[in-house]
């Protein structure tokens, strides 16, 4: 599931600024890193607090607000065991990601590689029961619930006709927002796809979203999922190989 949101992967050359709205953060991409989970994790929760998706899927703000980032983290330990985690910071004065000090990413984007989707792992299976755990599903049955919702319509509609990788989740800080940080994030994305010559689908779920998957050449594949209750619309996008 995805609400949007490229240099190569292993690139250190920052974006051009783009004009005056950009010119305050200039973002560079890099693969993720082990042993940065949490900052990752906060950077979505951020990113997705005001996403209508996250709002249906947990409607208690408290509780939204205390389990965004631990729902994140699990999706990231998932991502990342398979090279599927890339983060977006400043640049420096050389280009070069700048951390900063206490190394929090601008925004995040995680992908599942060919394969990995269709035939998941041990620590796929896994990541159901820390989900489960991160959500405090125990005492919380209704999130958990309009997840299952959302996975059994994701599970029913994901493409099964040819490889791609699978964009999960792509978002920056509101704060970020207007920086082009979420075209770097999707930019190294689709480099490293067109260079293993796959293809690559998503679901989104804001009209931004849907905007920037459509200039990186993502077009709709098939009706929208609609969820119970009166929940959002997730729009299925596909882009072939390149």
């Amino acid at each position: 599931m995805t609400t949007a949101t490229a240099l190569p992967a292993a690139a250190g050359t920052a974006l051009p600024p783009a004009g005056p709205a950009d010119s305050a953060v200039r973002p560079v991409v890099r693969p993720a890193r082990p042993g940065e989970e949490d900052a990752l994790a906060r950077a979505l929760a951020d990113a997705f607090a005001d996403d209508a998706l996250m709002l249906w899927a947990f409607p208690d703000p408290g509780h939204r607000a205390r389990v965004l980032p631990a729902f994140f983290r699990v999706h990231i330990e998932q991502c990342l065991a398979h090279g599927g985690a890339l983060a977006v910071h400043r640049a420096d004065g050389d280009g070069a990601a700048d951390d900063g000090a206490d190394g929090e990413p601008l925004g995040a984007l995680l992908f599942l590689p060919p394969g990995h989707w269709e035939a998941p792992g041990p620590r796929d299976g896994a990541a159901t029961a820390a989900l489960a755990e991160a959500i405090d599903a125990a005492g919380h049955g209704e999130p958990a619930r309009r997840l299952a919702a959302i996975t059994r319509l994701q599970t029913l509609r994901h493409p099964r006709h040819r490889s791609h990788h699978y964009l999960a989740f792509v978002g920056v800080r509101p704060g970020a927002r207007g920086t082009r940080a979420g075209r770097a994030l999707l930019h190294a994305f689709l480099t490293e796809v067109d260079t293993a010559g796959q293809a690559a689908y998503a679901e989104t779920s804001s009209p931004s979203g849907a905007r920037l998957l459509a200039r990186g050449g993502f077009a709709r594949f098939g009706e929208a999922l609609a969820l119970p209750g009166g929940g959002p619309r997730l729009a299925p996008v596909w882009r072939g190989p390149r």
